[in-house]
C-alpha cells in the first residue's frame, strides 16, 4: 500500500472540501439549475458582506471550475479569499481568475462585464456604481484598484454645479495593467495597452493601441509593444557575468 500516495489524496480531498459548501451554495444560489449542477463558479474563502444582485453567465461552453474566485495565488499578499459585496449585475463572459485577498463591490444600478480569459492573480479591488467592461485577455496586476465613481464630488464656484464625480469605465481587448494601477470613471482604454507600476489611469489621459504608458502625469513610454498570451511568463532567469 502506498501511504505517501494515499496521503496526498487526503490532504487534496481535505483541500477541495474547504471551498465545495461555498461552492455549491454559490452557485446554485445565483445561477440557473442547469448552470448551477456543473459548477462553473469555484469561490474559496468567500466573505459575503452583501448577497444581492445578480451574477450571469453568458458563454456557449460551460465547464467546471472555468470561474475562479478567491483562489491562492498571491503568495506573499494574506490566503484570505474575497470579499463580496453585490447588489448589481455581474456578467461572465467565459473564464475568469481573480485570486486571493480580493474586494468586489457593487451598487445595485452596476452593470460589471468579465471578457472571456480575464486573469486578477491577486489583491484587484474592484468598486462599481455604474458599470465596468472587460475585453477578452484582460489582465490586471496585483494591488491594482478599479473604481467608476469618486463618492464625494467637487464643487465649481465659478460654473456653480458638482462636477461629474463617476461614469463608466470601458477596458479593451488584451489590456495589461501592472502592479498597483489605479483606474479611475469615465475612462475609456482602446484594446492592446500595457500600463507601468503604479499607473494612475483617468479620463483625462490620451491611450494608444500597442504602446507601454506610465508616468506622471501618464504618457506612452513606449510604442509597437505588445503582450502575447501564453508567451509572457519568465520560467528560466539566467545569471549575468559582471
Amino acid at each position: 500500500m502506498n501511504w505517501r500516495k494515499i496521503n496526498r489524496g487526503i490532504k487534496k480531498t481535505l483541500y477541495l472540501m474547504k471551498f465545495l459548501i461555498p461552492t455549491l451554495f454559490f452557485n446554485f444560489y445565483y445561477l440557473p439549475f442547469k448552470q448551477a449542477i456543473h459548477l462553473p463558479i469555484w469561490i474559496r474563502k468567500p466573505h459575503f458582506h452583501k448577497l444581492g444582485g445578480k451574477v450571469e453567465i453568458q458563454c456557449s461552453h460551460l465547464r467546471m471550475g472555468m470561474i475562479r474566485l478567491g483562489m491562492f495565488g498571491g503568495h506573499m499578499y494574506p490566503n484570505n479569499g474575497i470579499h463580496w459585496t453585490h447588489r448589481g449585475k455581474i456578467i461572465f463572459k467565459g473564464s475568469c481568475i481573480i485570486g486571493n485577498n480580493s474586494f468586489i463591490v457593487t451598487g445595485k444600478d452596476s452593470e460589471v462585464v468579465f471578457g472571456d480569459d480575464f486573469m486578477a492573480t491577486t489583491s484587484i479591488k474592484l468598486i462599481s456604481f455604474i458599470g465596468v467592461t472587460f475585453g477578452v485577455h484582460a489582465r490586471v496586476g496585483y494591488e491594482c484598484v478599479i473604481m467608476d465613481t469618486n463618492f464625494h464630488p467637487i464643487y465649481d464656484m465659478e460654473k456653480k454645479r458638482f462636477k461629474k464625480a463617476y461614469g463608466p469605465i470601458h477596458i479593451g481587448d488584451n489590456c495589461w495593467f501592472g502592479l498597483q494601477c489605479v483606474i479611475m470613471h469615465s475612462v475609456t482604454v482602446p484594446p492592446y495597452c500595457i500600463f507601468g507600476l503604479r499607473s494612475v489611469v483617468t479620463r483625462g489621459g490620451q491611450y494608444e493601441s500597442y504602446c507601454v504608458h506610465g508616468g506622471s502625469p501618464i504618457r506612452v513610454l513606449s510604442r509597437n509593444m505588445q503582450r502575447i498570451i501564453g508567451q509572457d511568463k519568465i520560467y528560466k532567469y539566467k545569471r549575468e557575468e559582471a
